[in-house]
């Protein structure tokens, strides 16, 4: 058996901006996804918590009524095909949080099939060919989207993406921060198209919007290389204010977070898709209570610096 262990993301800054172009960054925590792949006598894939409890589907004849579970088997599909599915085979996922609450599940299940069902194949694959082959793969199923979550969960740590494509990984000293989620009400897909055709409407408004991130995004770079927590907190309010004003924000987050500045919390701010999803906010007991006080599932929001790890196990 292979078994990939893929970091989950937060997104800093820079979400949706980064899809036209924009810089973004975003970071790896502690809480991992497993992708485990073994060979077996037909395709495979079970997920006994991150789509449905007791999922199990057969690829070669399956009927799925839960859109979650239809987005992943598309995935893991998808990452399958690109390699020939030269070998059926048995993929395993876990997850220690839902599906699409802006944490990089749907792109943890891409980089963890893509690392582990390649190594089976015998090839030994970079961390960056990992992620460019999930991007790809990634692009292929929900046709839009930047290549942040693949990005990030291959390579690990502090991750700012310039509007030029090229990546810098960045080593902040120390920083820590509370997180949490709710559940959506749009995936990011949706989401997505909802900006898109905000922005076909509206393009020079909306672009001023995306140029403004821009300039947060790269303030925030300075003081992550900085430790200044104080203009990073001010940089995270004003990064959420612009994304509730294009409509990717929630009323509970914007209460949270309307909430949390009035306590005092040095920054606060939606991450990732958005239409609900994740919050968070640089370590403080109050913001954590807040988070809890609005129904906010927390998680372990701990920085770390390994992207994607590969082992071979046996059974």
């Amino acid at each position: 058996m292979i078994v990939a262990e893929v970091p989950l993301k937060v997104t800093l800054f820079g979400e949706h901006a980064v899809v036209y172009g924009r810089p973004a960054i975003a970071f790896t925590i502690s809480q991992k996804m497993l992708v485990k792949v073994e060979e077996s006598d037909r395709f495979e894939v079970i997920s006994n918590n991150l789509v449905v409890r007791g999922l199990r589907v057969l690829l070669d004849s399956y009927t799925v009524y839960s859109e979650e579970a239809k987005r992943v088997l598309r995935y893991v599909e998808e990452a399958l095909r690109y390699f020939g599915a030269e070998r059926p085979v048995r993929v395993e996922i876990e997850s220690p949080v839902e599906p699409s609450v802006g944490l990089g599940t749907s792109a943890g299940v891409v980089v963890g099939t893509v690392a582990a069902y390649s190594r089976l194949l015998g090839y030994r694959l970079s961390n960056e060919e990992i992620a460019r082959i999930a991007h790809e793969v990634e692009l292929r199923v929900q046709g839009i989207g930047s290549r942040m979550d693949t990005t990030t969960e291959s390579l690990g740590g502090f991750v700012y993406f310039s509007g030029d494509g090229s990546v810098e990984k960045i080593s902040p000293c120390g920083l820590s921060f509370s997180a949490g989620y709710f559940r959506r009400v749009r995936t990011t897909a949706e989401t997505l198209r909802i900006v898109r055709a905000l922005r076909a409407r509206r393009e020079g408004l909306i672009d001023k919007v995306f140029d403004m991130i821009k300039e947060i995004t790269d303030e925030g770079l300075k003081a992550l290389k900085a430790c200044d927590e104080d203009s990073l907190g001010e940089l995270m309010y004003m990064n959420h204010a612009l994304l509730s004003l294009i409509g990717v924000s929630t009323a509970v987050q914007d209460e949270l977070i309307a909430r949390a500045r009035e306590l005092g919390v040095k920054g606060c701010k939606l991450s990732g898709g958005g239409g609900g999803g994740l919050t968070v906010c640089l370590e403080d007991e109050r913001a954590k209570s807040l988070l809890k006080a609005f129904g906010a599932n927390l998680i372990d929001a701990r920085p770390t610096d390994t992207g994607v790890i590969v082992r071979e196990v046996l059974t």
